[in-house]
């Protein structure tokens, strides 16, 4: 796995990212966020309560599929309850990712994990979006919760918490 992602890394140096990367790093709003040390971590701290919100939205919905939280209510009501605060998280992240990027866009733009994160995140979005979309319809009319919802619910569980794990990740991975 080492040998792959080093090979990726020395693809991605290869690339017109890495002067991308270095012109975003001398914009002033990236210069602006790299001298003022308070900064990246104001908006770390952002981004990850943003991933707790929506997660927690996630997993909330999960639970009610798995009927261990929120019994009292329908799947449309839970459903409605949650969906909201994972489409705002989700602009939160982004816009906290952005500034994130514009002040390590080296760090950023030239790591794999970053990139494999990326990607996680449209599969996520695309998943969840298919998922809930027409399984929450489904159920909202009074469908059986089956295997498959439950195995699609756990499934997007594990993609958000792979998500994370690279996210993580990204700090130590060298570029």
């Amino acid at each position: 796995m080492g040998d792959l992602l080093y090979s990726f890394t020395d693809w991605l140096r290869s690339t017109p990212l890495t002067e991308f990367a270095l012109w975003i790093s001398e914009t002033s709003l990236s210069l602006w966020i790299q001298t003022n040390f308070w900064a990246i971590p104001i908006i770390q701290v952002i981004h990850i309560l943003s991933i707790a919100a929506g997660f927690g939205a996630v997993l909330m919905v999960t639970l009610r599929i798995f009927e261990l939280a929120g019994t009292d209510r329908t799947m449309a009501e839970t459903e409605r309850r949650y969906i909201g605060w994972v489409w705002g998280a989700l602009l939160v992240l982004l816009l906290s990712g952005l500034g994130l990027i514009i002040g390590e866009p080296v760090r950023e733009l030239i790591n794999p994990i970053f990139w494999i994160k990326v990607v996680l995140i449209v599969l996520a979005v695309i998943v969840s979006l298919v998922f809930h979309g027409k399984v929450m319809r489904r159920l909202a009319g009074g469908g059986a919760v089956t295997g498959g919802i439950k195995a699609g619910s756990i499934f997007i569980i594990i993609l958000w918490c792979v998500i994370m794990l690279c996210g993580r990740w990204i700090a130590y991975a060298p570029v």
